[in-house]
């Protein structure tokens, strides 16, 4: 590089302004020249910058065939060069950019000096790295990659500008980086600036997985595809159910998938007497459905309401808890029906009239109301209508109508969604309790697809779903955590719901029971598998 740096000043009348091609027997001056400028150690960048205002293309010739400029080296003139301190000038500039106490440069260059890698390291640069591949120590055969670009100025050793940190030193490097409780990226991307040593993009990530104070503010995981729930092949076989308040009145609401036939009680008490009551007066209506499923409420997770079903036969299923998105039926008809209450009241219109027009209306890409799916009849309504439509007709079945129409909200609904990497049994993770924040726990057990319960420090369960866990890289809780506690899975107070029943009755169920889905046949599902490529890779 100096001789390039000489012949272009030699020549400057003849090459500046034009195109020039250097011809170099020095392949790897070739990488470096091609390379960004602060990547250069400092004394290649001088001479560099000397190079700027030219327009070389440099190439490399082997020595064998460059015969000129062979000849004149092997015949030149005996004249004293000038002497340039040039290790001066480069500490006095390492020093520059390295602010640091004297005390703390000392640190640096006795623990470079006390690293056996890095010793063997520097002694390669100085003599010069092998040619052959199998000839470099295996201990530093991992920068053989960039070895243009590391160079050792006054006991420390860079990569370009970059510092090399020694082992002993890494962690607190790593302490001092994400001081901040920055993100990955941006820990990554100023460490990259200032430090280098072996895998430390790796390093720095699991520094910051194992972060307790940064997990735990971390934000939501991002929504999950859409699980659509099985499509019943008739009416009033599978139900859902919710409670509502409307202007201080208490409301059960039940809604039948196939039909979407809303039903609505309003409720002198929250009790599960009073809750089992008005789905008594519902199932003598319309039958008792197959399923019931419901969120865990009190009034539904109670030993009476399990007594009730078993008595009634039929299958109560319960959402994940404070996860309303999984009863998504019933929570879109009491947002539905509460707009027709609230725009009933405020235009002083009758509220059962609202509800009679909404059974009566065609359901969008259907073309049935719900109370032809339901009853296979229309409703009169104040409207006009003609006897021939009143009349009782043949229905036949709209399960692939209501199908298509189900995966069609599921694709526009999975647009903007991610599969979550699997959680296992005995995996440290984060779990959100009663806020967004993320406390550390145990998966204890995996209820369904995306139910799980885990276990926190204060030997507590906790049902959720999976997009309320998140996958950290801790290893340890900040308390122990037993195998065996007596614990309850987190429910609303039962302050509401009725007291247990006297010892004649059966046994109370177990809360694992309580809060487990029942058991059913999965519907088929396509293994997803990600592609090589992407293992190293983590989602957010």
């Amino acid at each position: 590089m100096l001789a390039i740096v000489y012949g272009c000043e030699k020549f400057h009348h003849y090459i500046y302004g034009r195109k020039v091609t250097v011809e170099t027997d020095h392949k790897p001056l070739v990488a470096i020249y091609n390379k960004p400028l602060y990547r250069a150690t400092p004394r290649l960048q001088r001479m560099l910058m000397k190079l700027q205002r030219y327009d070389l293309k440099l190439v490399y010739v082997p020595g064998k065939d460059m015969h000129i400029s062979d000849a004149l080296s092997r015949s030149y003139l005996q004249e004293t060069p000038e002497i340039l301190v040039d290790d001066e000038i480069d500490v006095d500039s390492i020093e520059a950019q390295l602010p640091v106490s004297p005390a703390k440069l000392q640190q640096l260059k006795e623990a470079t000096a006390a690293d056996e890698t890095l010793q063997t390291l520097k002694n390669t640069v100085l003599i010069g790295w092998p040619v052959d591949r199998s000839s470099v120590p295996l201990n530093i055969l991992q920068y053989r990659n960039y070895r243009d670009e590391i160079t050792a100025i006054d006991g420390l050793l860079y990569k370009g500008q970059r510092l090399m940190v020694p082992i002993s030193l890494k962690k607190e490097m790593l302490n001092k980086l994400h001081e901040a409780h920055m993100g990955i990226v941006k820990t990554q991307t100023r460490a990259r600036e200032l430090l280098f040593w072996p895998k430390m993009n790796q390093d720095i990530e699991d520094f910051i997985g194992q972060c307790a104070v940064c997990n735990k503010y971390r934000n939501s995981n991002c929504k999950e595809p859409l699980i659509s729930q099985e499509m019943p092949s008739r009416p009033w076989s599978k139900v859902a159910a919710d409670m509502f308040q409307f202007k201080g009145s208490e409301y059960l609401l039940c809604v039948d998938y196939y039909s979407k036939f809303p039903e609505i009680v309003r409720m002198s008490s929250t009790t599960s007497a009073q809750t089992i009551t008005c789905f008594k007066s519902l199932f003598a209506r319309h039958g008792i459905p197959t399923e019931l499923f419901t969120d865990n409420g009190p009034q539904f997770s109670s030993y009476a309401f399990k007594k009730f079903a078993t008595e009634w036969d039929f299958i109560h299923t319960t959402s994940s808890p404070r996860y309303p998105q999984s009863n998504g039926q019933a929570e879109r008809c009491v947002q539905t029906v509460k707009n027709l209450l609230r725009k009933a009241d405020e235009s002083g219109g009758d509220i059962y009239t609202s509800l009679m027009n909404y059974r009566a209306s065609p359901i969008d890409g259907i073309g049935l109301s719900p109370s032809q799916l339901l009853m296979n009849r229309q409703l009169r309504t104040k409207l006009p209508i003609t006897a021939d439509l009143l009349n009782l007709k043949a229905v036949e079945s709209c399960k692939p109508q209501l199908i298509a129409r189900q995966e069609k909200q599921k694709y526009y609904y999975d647009r903007h969604s991610a599969t979550l990497p699997n959680v296992n049994k005995g995996e440290i993770v984060r779990v959100q309790k009663d806020s967004k924040q993320w406390e550390p726990a145990i998966v204890d057990q995996k209820l369904a697809d995306r139910s799980y319960v885990v276990r926190t420090g204060d030997n507590q369960l906790y049902r959720r779903n999976r997009r309320q866990l998140l996958k950290t890289r801790e290893t340890t809780l900040p308390s122990d955590v037993s195998d065996h506690s007596e614990a309850m899975y987190d429910a609303p107070p039962q302050s509401h719901s009725e007291p247990d029943p006297p010892n004649t009755t059966p046994a109370k169920p177990n809360p694992h029971e309580n809060a487990a889905t029942p058991h059913r046949e999965p519907r088929p599902q396509r293994t997803l598998r990600r592609p090589k490529h992407l293992e190293d890779f983590i989602c957010k």
